[in-house]
């Protein structure tokens, strides 16, 4: 679309915002040597947008032939998933992502699909059970398309009747699943993505082992998701705040089997994101270590004048003299 090195003009910005590009990395002199590489292509993320809003608005009607071939487009776009996700040789996920307002329903759903087949991965499921899991993953809200949309849409707190109606659309969700002949598994996962560790989800209030893994794993990526984004109602927590928001609550709202493998698969701060140190310097994530994803390599910003063969890196996980140091602000 651009050749290396053009600058992006006004023209070039509107173009890339009229083919729904929700943002882009540059590369730079500085940010040399890191390659970020996406599960899917913004081609195919932007497919999977438009597929499951066609399927979600399409699901509570009658127009049959519609919905079938929504449900055959979005299978295809499964497949393509499962099939980039497994031949991956990528352990860690380190995309930052951007979510727009008014596709942020449908966004959230492929988000939530696409991370947690890389958790599924990092169980060594096979294609067939990562397909499984992303139909549970991509469709774990499709309830709420039977709930009235201004409770669904509400921006301030939900009352305590409305946040009980909310609390239906698993099972809303689960029924018109097995409605549409999607395997047992689909439906139980959707129906329990809800439920806790600690039995205080629900649901039936569910716990431990007796939540289907699927649904363990969804509702973990469910709220990392969730808190992540910006609403109309709230900033979005960043990537570092979530990640321990989510080991805070391992062995209660999450199991801690899937509690640890995120933390392995999840980089909390991911490659090329600016940061600032606890010692006042500020640089970019450069690397991160799959067995410490909190503690990466920084490379330093220079000091005025300073050339390129003086880079200045911190490892705050192999430098004893930087164990002191932590990662106190995230530019996002």
């Amino acid at each position: 679309m651009l050749e290396q090195n053009m600058a992006l003009t006004n023209g070039i910005i509107k173009g890339i915002n009229k083919l729904q590009y929700s943002g882009l990395y540059v590369r730079d002199d500085f940010s040399e040597g890191i390659e970020i590489k996406d599960v899917i292509s913004d081609e195919i993320r932007h497919k999977m947008v438009t597929s499951v809003r066609n399927l979600m608005t399409d699901a509570g009607s009658n127009k049959r032939a519609r919905l079938e071939n929504h449900m055959l487009q979005m299978s295809q776009y499964l497949e393509h998933l499962v099939e980039e996700i497994t031949s991956s040789d990528s352990i860690i996920f380190n995309i930052i992502d951007i979510k727009q307002f008014d596709l942020y329903t449908y966004q959230h759903s492929v988000n939530v699909c696409v991370l947690s087949c890389v958790l599924g991965k990092a169980y060594n499921m096979p294609p067939d059970k990562l397909l499984r899991l992303a139909w549970a993953a991509v469709l774990h809200d499709i309830g709420k398309m039977f709930i009235d949309k201004a409770i669904i849409n509400k921006p301030d707190r939900l009352t305590t009747k409305e946040f009980e109606i909310i609390k239906t659309h698993p099972v809303l969700g689960s029924d018109w699943i097995r409605k549409n002949r999607l395997p047992p598994t689909v439906a139980a996962s959707v129906l329990q993505h809800h439920e806790k560790f600690d039995g205080k989800g629900y649901p039936f209030g569910r716990k431990a082992d007796e939540i289907f893994l699927f649904g363990r794993i969804i509702s973990l990526i469910d709220v990392y998701d969730a808190i992540t984004s910006k609403r109309p109602y709230r900033e979005p927590t960043l990537p570092s705040e979530a990640y321990e928001y989510i080991l805070g609550n391992s062995g209660q709202a999450f199991h801690p089997e899937v509690v640890e493998l995120f933390a392995k698969t999840i980089a909390p701060y991911p490659l090329g994101v600016q940061v600032q140190l606890s010692n006042g310097m500020k640089g970019i994530v450069y690397e991160n270590y799959e067995d410490c994803l909190t503690r990466p390599l920084i490379k330093i910003y220079p000091e005025p004048g300073q050339s390129k063969e003086e880079n200045v890196y911190i490892d705050l996980k192999n430098d004893t003299n930087a164990y002191n140091i932590t990662i106190q602000k995230v530019f996002m």
